[in-house]
């Protein structure tokens, strides 16, 4: 391994933290080729310093470091088909400014990030954004993104007893709640909380569930392997799924950036259909799933980028939630 491999592998394993740049001294190479190596990954922006003092510089890979970055917009991501217009928004301001789409397994990591201001914008569950937003304060909902895509997966028959795998203050959980309402199971079934959805899907299928409450593009392909499907848009009507997070600090900083982006949202999801094959390679590229898996669950989502108070409210009202001043958590009263 390299200096340079060494360094990042060092400040990846610290995360958020960053490290001393004297502890990179500590790396079993000379202090020079430390330091040679140091001065390229910042010249090639891999990494990014701050001076704390005389001599004292803290250093953190760029994709870690806890604050917005002037001219560098972080994209956060989960791994799911609801973000086609997120990714063509960040194509698009390739070469302009240093953009970088960063993806994540789990909805609480990833908005934790934003809050924390490892990345600029996130889109994640719209329960999720508002919990974080009331507690740290550090983030607005600028817009919405994908609606319904989601719901229940079952390997024989809904019933009492069963085991039920979902993902923790999501909407999936949100919406297998209202659904086992609906079926009067509120209580009757055990429902187990993963952090990732291959997790989930592989619990599934090794038979440690019954079922589970997921999005596309594992939902239609569990139902193109025969398992009985019941989508929550068809009982519950379109609901908001994930919702555009900002930084409060990130749109401080660089405004320009931020609504540059905004602009390219809101024209990439009106003109999404004529540039459908390029999303589907952009998430082939960054989510791993293949061009079949994509192409069986694009249609899965409603992708709008428009979302009113009153779609916030209703969607807070299933978790039992009241916001009474949830201007103060919105970028704008919707578009």
């Amino acid at each position: 391994m390299s200096a340079k491999e060494k360094i990042l592998a060092y400040l990846k394993e610290r995360g958020h933290e960053g490290a001393f740049q004297s502890e990179l001294y500590n790396l079993n190479y000379s202090r020079s080729t430390i330091a040679e190596a140091i001065e390229s990954l910042e010249r090639d922006r891999k990494i990014l310093r701050r001076g704390l003092g005389k001599k004292t510089y803290r250093v953190w890979i760029v994709e870690e470091a806890p604050f917005p970055i002037e001219g560098t917009l972080r994209l956060g991501l989960l791994k799911a088909l609801e973000y086609p217009h997120a990714l063509l928004s960040a194509k698009d301001l390739e070469g302009k400014y240093d953009v970088r789409v960063v993806v994540y397994d789990s909805a609480l990591e990833l908005t934790n990030a934003l809050s924390l201001g490892k990345v600029d914008l996130a889109c994640s569950p719209l329960i999720t954004q508002v919990l974080f937003a009331l507690l740290t304060k550090n983030l607005k909902i600028a817009a919405g993104c994908g609606f319904g895509g989601g719901g229940v997966v079952v390997r024989e028959n809904l019933k009492k007893g069963i085991k039920i795998g979902s993902s923790e203050l999501s909407t999936m959980e949100t919406m297998l709640k209202l659904f086992l309402e609906k079926h009067n199971l509120i209580g009757r079934v055990q429902v187990v909380y993963f952090k990732k959805p291959e997790e989930i899907v592989k619990a599934f299928l090794k038979g440690e569930i019954d079922a589970l409450s997921i999005w596309e593009p594992y939902l239609s392909e569990l139902e193109k392997l025969g398992f009985k499907t019941y989508r929550y848009v068809q009982t519950f009507g379109l609901y908001p799924c994930c919702t555009l997070g900002v930084n409060y600090e990130f749109l401080r900083l660089n405004k320009e950036l931020f609504y540059k982006f905004i602009e390219s949202y809101k024209e990439n999801t009106e003109k999404l259909e004529q540039r459908r094959e390029e999303a589907i390679k952009l998430m082939e590229k960054f989510f791993g799933f293949s061009s079949e898996q994509i192409r069986n669950g694009f249609d899965g989502f409603l992708y709008d980028y428009k979302l009113t108070k009153d779609q916030i409210e209703v969607t807070l009202k299933f978790f039992g939630v009241k916001v009474f001043n949830l201007d103060s958590l919105l970028l704008t009263k919707g578009f």
